[in-house]
């Protein structure tokens, strides 16, 4: 197995009635959490992140590739490729 890095914009926002932060990453079809806190949010939707990879991978599907780096916040996501070997 090999691990692949990745690198994603995360886009934060603060909900006005309960003060949660929700951190969305738009390339990865919107996954999002949310936490008390930008960091609790940024865990959240990391561990969300690395199960929607595991999925497409368990599925055959390719993963999205990250788009032109503009100003903003990016997270990287470190993904172990499932190599299967067929005897």
């Amino acid at each position: 197995m090999t691990k692949k890095e990745y690198n994603f914009r995360i886009e934060y926002q603060v909900d006005k009635k309960s003060g949660k932060v929700v951190a969305t990453i738009p390339e990865l079809n919107h996954v999002s959490s949310f936490g008390d806190t930008f960091a609790e949010a940024e865990a959240n939707v990391k561990e969300a992140a690395l199960c929607y990879l595991e999925t497409l991978q368990m599925e055959g599907k390719p993963i999205p590739k990250s788009a032109f780096h503009t100003e903003g916040t990016y997270i990287k996501l470190f993904c172990t490729n499932r190599l299967t070997t067929r005897s």
